[in-house]
């Protein structure tokens, strides 16, 4: 995979100002400041190779997660968890 770096720094006026010329630069990569905070402003098609590069070699799935464990092993340590009452504070 290609990597990209910030190649050009903007401040949020001139984001406003020259928004094209920003969204240019944006292709290669640029960081845009304001008020001492910073982002990064990217193509999405670059954006999606990095999160697919994120995700390489790690789990996928909780079958993939658990794939080599020995099942009996993994029910028997979630079969209080599984078999608690719900406390109606549970979130996904």
């Amino acid at each position: 995979m290609q990597e990209t770096s910030v190649v050009a720094t903007y401040t949020a006026t001139d984001l406003n100002k020259a928004g094209g010329k920003v969204l240019d630069d944006a292709a290669t990569g640029v960081r845009i400041r304001r008020r001492g905070t910073s982002y990064v402003l990217m193509r999405e098609e670059h954006f999606s190779r990095l999160l697919a590069g994120a995700r390489e070699g790690r789990p996928q799935s909780l079958e993939d997660l658990l794939r080599g464990y020995d099942a009996g092993k993994v029910k028997s340590l979630t079969r209080d968890f599984l078999d608690a009452p719900t406390l109606g504070k549970e979130r996904l």
